[in-house]
């Protein structure tokens, strides 16, 4: 219980601190949303984004070959040895 009410209060430190305690002129939230907006940011994200789909068609395509083998990939296996004595 203790270190519950303890992981509390760190969670709130923290967030007290990224919202409200200035950097320079800024709070870290505040540097935050700045560098976020950049078209650099934005390109990252598209960017993000493009490689996501494509791991998802990826994954998508591979479980597909998969079901459609009946689930009979080597690669698969019990570690290589199916027989037990």
């Amino acid at each position: 219980m203790v270190r519950m009410v303890l992981s509390w209060v760190g969670v709130a430190v923290v967030v007290y601190v990224v919202l409200f305690v200035p950097l320079g002129d800024r709070t870290l939230w505040q540097h935050a949303v700045r560098i976020a907006g950049t078209d650099e940011a934005q390109e990252l994200k598209d960017e993000a984004v493009d490689a996501a789909e494509r791991l998802q068609d990826h994954v998508e395509q591979q479980l597909d070959e998969h079901v459609r083998d009946g689930g009979t990939d080597a690669d698969a296996g019990d570690g290589g040895d199916s027989e037990t004595t």
